[in-house]
């Protein structure tokens, strides 16, 4: 899960993209299938490092909107949640409803303005989402088709669009004030990890790791061949300047793989024959004191 904008993430926080392993095991179970069919493609189960990433992410998200007062929270998923029920429309409509002054309008005209509260959420859900906001024709349908009444589009300057404007200013407000907390978590995720991408919030890290390997087994001999070549051909001090290079190297690689590296060593063949080449030349210069590189 990137986050990109607070609207994005408060719709993936709630939203899981792929079934769950006993999702998958109940499929299974009600097409009678037993074990594997020769050729069949299994999704993955394991639990990876991108699966973890969209976790933490979703929980951040999750977490920032619990902070928000429930009437906030109703309105916020009436917006963007991707299972918003008619609880959250109703409350998000209340609340529109109610924080907006129209006192100054005739009980007639409030009435009807009620139902545009509602028509005023979907317009503003349909503009944030890339399609048109409503205009005076739909949102006269809207209240038409929802309680019956008639409104009059041909004097909508002199009649309507007082109240519409009122209604969508606080509807403007309100969603600015559900967005804050999410908004939050994103800034200070995007100054975690730097400029506000992460190369691991981009790629699952062990896909990469197991490919790269992969794709270096095809040119492992001849590589570890002109490394050594290389090293050979270098005197004591440059290749002393080698050693520090490398153990700052092998430093980095543990601190990001911890015991991946051991427990996973196909995935990391590139930095296990680069340390095994680090001990040959050791013992080569006659420096043989065995240390962690």
């Amino acid at each position: 899960m990137k986050l990109i904008s607070a609207r994005q993430a408060w719709r993936e926080a709630l939203h899981e993209s792929r079934d769950s392993v006993l999702a998958a095991a109940q499929e299974r179970i009600k097409l009678g299938k037993r074990g594997r069919v020769v050729g069949e493609t299994m999704p993955s189960m394991r639990d990876s490092n991108g699966r973890c990433a969209h976790m933490l992410a979703a929980g951040l998200v999750q977490a920032a909107i619990d902070t928000l007062p429930k009437p906030l929270q109703h309105f916020g998923h009436a917006l963007y949640s991707p299972i918003a029920n008619g609880v959250n429309v109703n409350a998000a409509h209340a609340l529109v409803w109610f924080t907006t002054d129209l006192s100054a309008y005739p009980a007639r005209r409030q009435e009807i303005a009620y139902w545009m509260a509602l028509a005023a959420i979907k317009s503003h859900q349909a503009a944030v989402n890339g399609r048109e906001a409503w205009g005076p024709g739909r949102v006269a349908e809207f209240v038409l088709e929802l309680y019956g009444a008639r409104v009059d589009t041909s004097h909508w300057a002199r009649d309507w669009a007082g109240i519409w404007s009122a209604i969508a200013g606080t509807v403007d407000q309100l969603d600015a004030k559900a967005l804050k907390p999410v908004a939050a978590v994103i800034t200070r995720m995007a100054e975690r990890v730097g400029g506000g991408l992460s190369r691991w919030d981009v790629h699952d890290r062990e896909h990469v790791a197991e490919d790269r390997s992969a794709r270096y087994q095809v040119r492992r001999e001849a590589s570890v061949l002109a490394l050594r070549e290389r090293l050979v051909a270098m005197d004591d001090q440059a290749l002393r300047r080698w050693f520090q290079r490398m153990r700052v190297y092998c430093e980095a690689y543990r601190a990001e793989w911890g015991s991946d590296v051991v427990e996973n060593p196909g995935r990391h063949l590139i930095y296990l024959d680069r340390l095994a080449e680090y001990w040959n030349q050791r013992q080569r210069v006659g420096d043989v004191k065995r240390r962690a590189a």
